[in-house]
């Protein structure tokens, strides 16, 4: 397999990732201001703070994935990816951190609430693993007669 695919799948979900910053993520929430209320415990936003209720280290977590999908995006695209595996297993990681929301709204019997910016968001970390899993899979296929 070309290493063209896992690049272009990654441009669709760097796509998908901006596009869902400006979309609806919850009522009239955009998802840049999800993310902002998500480090509000860090960095208050409109005088709004995680409630003592709620835990701050997932949303900080949630949050940082951000970051780290602009890091894999990055070494997919610049062709960087030395460690597959860990690159697999650190997108894997950043996927299930993010459907925190979904289980906690779903656990309140609201995952309803959820709209379009968070699964665009969560597709987005999705089709990251998926190149993931590409290029884990095109790393170990013996080429030109070498032994894998």
């Amino acid at each position: 397999m070309s290493a063209r695919v896992p690049r272009q799948i990654v441009w669709a979900a760097a796509l998908l990732w901006v596009v869902s910053w400006v979309l609806p993520v919850v009522d009239d929430i955009s998802g840049w201001q999800a993310f902002r209320y998500a480090v509000s415990t860090l960095w208050p936003y409109r005088g709004h703070e995680s409630s003592e209720f709620d835990d701050p280290a997932p949303h900080v977590l949630s949050a940082a994935t951000n970051v780290v999908f602009i890091i894999l995006a990055a070494h997919v695209e610049l062709g960087r990816v030395t460690r597959p595996g860990t690159f697999l297993r650190v997108g894997v990681a950043c996927l299930l951190l993010n459907l925190y929301w979904l289980v906690q709204l779903a656990r309140d019997g609201s995952a309803g609430m959820l709209q379009m910016g968070y699964y665009t968001w969560l597709t987005a970390f999705a089709l990251i693993v998926v190149s993931g899993v590409l290029i884990h899979r095109t790393s170990r296929t013996p080429t030109a007669g070498t032994p894998a």
